[in-house]
């Protein structure tokens, strides 16, 4: 007996071998490129790390060493300023033994963002040297209180703007009682 082609069961059919052949494929193939995705991610910390702390020459070919030779220390800080094991706590990487990145103490050394669905010329220039080296030399601690960062904000992006001076002072509330205790010690 000759199969029909044009029915509706062997259309479907046709169709779910298809779908499912596909789908295993495309998960063997994300299982299979996970560990590349978390090294490349885990990488492109390092470079915005490495750059904000004013490190010269950063890529993703030499950040790795470059990441290993600079930071000192690395550890993370519980809601009170003080170190913890907990996963969720706040991030502090010490560069070259003198300056803490995320956060940076006294003033800002240097600055990173990046955000990856900006509209390109408006909010998307962020991600610029212009927008981003104007934070350099910014005062954040003053006789151990954590200053409001003030900066330029991007003409037509006043929700991206908003933004960045929302997380900016989110975050230095965040450390301000471990970035009060290294002002206070002189770190």
């Amino acid at each position: 007996m000759k199969k029909d082609v044009n029915s509706n069961r062997y259309i479907f059919l046709y169709a779910t071998i298809l779908i499912v052949i596909v789908a295993v494929l495309l998960t063997v193939t994300a299982l299979w490129l996970q560990p590349f995705q978390d090294r490349n991610k885990k990488n492109e910390k390092r470079i915005s790390i490495l750059t904000a702390a004013g490190i010269p020459g950063v890529n993703a070919k030499n950040a790795p060493l470059l990441f290993e030779k600079h930071c000192t220390s690395e550890f993370l800080l519980d809601e009170n300023g003080n170190p913890t094991e907990n996963e969720a706590g706040l991030p502090v990487f010490v560069i070259d033994r003198q300056t803490s990145v995320i956060p940076m103490q006294g003033n800002v050394v240097g600055t990173t963002f990046g955000h990856k669905s900006e509209t390109p010329g408006l909010g998307g220039e962020i991600t610029t040297e212009k927008f981003q080296g104007q934070f350099a030399g910014k005062q954040i601690m003053n006789n151990g209180n954590v200053v409001p960062v003030e900066f330029d904000a991007i003409t037509g992006a006043t929700k991206t703007s908003n933004g960045v001076k929302e997380m900016i002072d989110n975050t230095l509330e965040k450390y301000s009682a471990y970035l009060s205790r290294i002002a206070v010690r002189g770190e």
